[in-house]
């Protein structure tokens, strides 16, 4: 795992914790946009799982148990296939959060803000999406989900973003390049996680997943783009950089191509 400041030096983020830190919040990407969020005391919240083998042709792995699950829509690779009726991976003593309200999760508290699916896709079921935003140890961590551009309300509702979780492919599948823009500069996110983009090693066919571009071209331009070198990093609400910075994840190891490949 690594710590995220040991790479944000040059970003005006402190080295070493000093007294009255803040806790460590852990952040795991999985894979697509699905993370797990750490709590200082352990407890986890999955935010949208994909359906395995659906659209996006790689599987999802055995053996993630969260405490809670957060669904931003209800679309196979988010929503881990419910609605088009895939068995849900969970029990039902799972607490799922995946509509508008404030929800008290343990040592979280999850805020969602009703947003809209981006054009032209979700018209199936209302183009119906769910800003999440995660409260814990003084962070405040935002998930998009395949939101459209942000109104004056959904940016009202968001409020401070400390980590925002966006699209980020070369196509711009979800946020053309200029709704990205506007987005980052209303938002004002310390850092930046982006998601939603090919990950080409895991990927069956050349065309899996179609209109769906990988990470580095839209990197392209930007400043402050930090490798996390895993996918694992450990943040703290007191030793955010200072300037906005870009951090890239490897997808969890765990993520395998069908049959284990």
């Amino acid at each position: 795992m690594l710590r995220v400041c040991a790479v944000l030096l040059l970003a005006g983020c402190s080295a070493a914790p000093q007294a009255g830190d803040s806790p460590t919040v852990e952040i795991e990407y999985v894979a697509h946009a699905s993370f797990l969020v750490r709590a200082p005391g352990g407890a986890e919240i999955l935010i949208d799982p994909y359906a395995g083998q659906v659209w996006l042709g790689y599987d999802w792995p055995d053996g993630v148990a969260p405490d809670f699950v957060l669904i931003t829509h209800p679309h196979y690779d988010h929503d881990a296939g419910r609605f088009i009726e895939k068995p849900f991976p969970w029990s039902p003593e799972i607490p799922v959060v995946d509509a508008p309200g404030s929800y008290p999760l343990g040592a979280f508290t999850v805020t969602g803000v009703e947003g809209k699916h981006a054009d032209p896709y979700g018209k199936e079921f209302g183009q119906l999406n769910t800003l999440m935003v995660i409260e814990v140890a003084g962070l405040r961590i935002v998930h998009l989900g395949d939101n459209g551009p942000l109104t004056p309300r959904m940016i009202a509702g968001l409020g401070r973003v400390d980590v925002l979780m966006i699209a980020g492919d070369a196509d711009y599948h979800i946020l053309s390049e200029e709704a990205t823009r506007v987005t980052l500069e209303a938002l004002a996110p310390r850092i930046v996680i982006p998601m939603h983009y090919r990950l080409a090693d895991l990927e069956i066919e050349d065309d899996s997943p179609s209109s769906l571009g990988g990470v580095e071209p839209w990197l392209e331009g930007r400043e402050r783009i930090e490798r996390v070198g895993g996918h694992v990093t450990t943040l703290r609400a007191s030793e955010l950089p200072s300037e906005r910075t870009f951090l890239v994840f490897d997808h969890a190891p765990y993520v395998l191509r069908p049959g284990g490949q």
